[in-house]
């Protein structure tokens, strides 16, 4: 991949600093194959790099970028399927998962895990409601921004995020211990959970759970990389 000369009085490392890692729970979340998401994740900043001396300022930087974000996130999530409440139930009525590496290791392996499910719950949705229930929850944006980056009017965009807000704390009160104690991953990942005390680092929901903080407490309890950086310094 042959990077751009940039010529923009914009910082570009600085762009990269303050939304890589948004850039990349965005593409982790939108897309379960961990490698294809860090290729999306990259492939973002190539384009932005590409089009960046095109970038007029007609609206704020980071609806750009998101702008961006969204095309090429939703052209490497294109095959990226639905989750239905039958393959739902035949992941959680297996056998508890067992963990056999290094004990030094488990609770960061716990963490991975619960970040797995947390992205599987997310794929109840379709692709575009995905990606603008990401928008609302991990990346806090508001409806008009969000209505902006989408290319929908600002009612839609309201519509898709409560249903889609709806569904997914529907399949999680099912399915998630996190969410919910008596959730079905009590024989999958309860045990794990419990034994390396995950919840404590999830102690901002300790006094009213709810599924929107889970999910942004999940960015600081296992932050994204930064794979742009990480690409250029490789």
């Amino acid at each position: 991949m042959t990077i751009p000369n940039i010529t923009s009085e914009i910082d570009i490392h600085q762009l990269v600093n303050r939304y890589g890692a948004k850039v990349s729970a965005l593409a982790h979340r939108m897309i379960i194959d961990k490698d294809k998401a860090q290729d999306a994740a990259q492939e973002v900043w190539y384009q932005v790099l590409k089009s960046i001396d095109s970038f007029a300022g007609r609206s704020d930087i980071s609806t750009w970028l998101y702008t961006i974000a969204r095309r090429t996130i939703l052209r490497y999530s294109a095959d990226e399927r639905i989750i239905s409440y039958r393959q739902y139930n035949e992941h959680f009525n297996r056998e508890p998962i067992d963990y056999t590496g290094d004990e030094s290791n488990r609770k960061q392996w716990a963490k991975e895990q619960c970040d797995y499910c947390l992205t599987a719950f997310c794929h109840c949705l379709t692709n575009s409601a995905r990606l603008i229930f990401v928008f609302r929850t991990l990346i806090g944006l508001d409806y008009n921004q969000v209505a902006e980056i989408m290319e929908m009017n600002d009612e839609a965009v309201r519509k898709v995020s409560s249903r889609s807000v709806t569904k997914v704390k529907h399949f999680m009160k099912r399915d998630c211990f996190l969410y919910n104690e008596n959730g079905r991953c009590r024989c999958r990942m309860r045990k794990h959970i419990v034994d390396v005390d995950l919840k404590r680092e999830y102690k901002v929901l300790s006094d009213a759970v709810d599924m929107i903080k889970i999910f942004q407490e999940s960015e600081k309890v296992l932050p994204r990389k930064n794979y742009w950086l990480e690409f250029i310094s490789g």
